[in-house]
């Protein structure tokens, strides 16, 4: 098996590629990081959107390729992450 064949039959011929940035903006008394902004590219359209959290991010990518889906586990991963650097 070809290296792009297996790539279509994994994902069914329909990738979707992304560039995601995030950083903090502001800190309060303690050192808290009080808020997160970020970007984010669709590779295939060049569309670009700025989110002020992460569900502006995975409403985007939804969007882009054409699912709904409440929360995906891998994006439960990437909050729990935030939030323990964040703490």
């Amino acid at each position: 098996m070809t290296r792009h064949s297996w790539r279509r039959s994994v994902h069914g011929g329909d990738t979707q590629s992304f560039i995601v940035r995030i950083w903090h903006e502001g800190v309060d008394a303690t050192g808290n990081i009080v808020a997160w902004r970020g970007s984010i590219d669709h590779v295939g359209s060049g569309r670009r959107v700025y989110f002020h959290d992460l569900n502006g991010a995975l409403r985007f990518i939804q969007d882009q390729a054409g699912v709904r889906v409440s929360r995906d586990p891998w994006w439960r991963a990437v909050l729990a992450w935030v939030r323990h650097e964040t703490a």
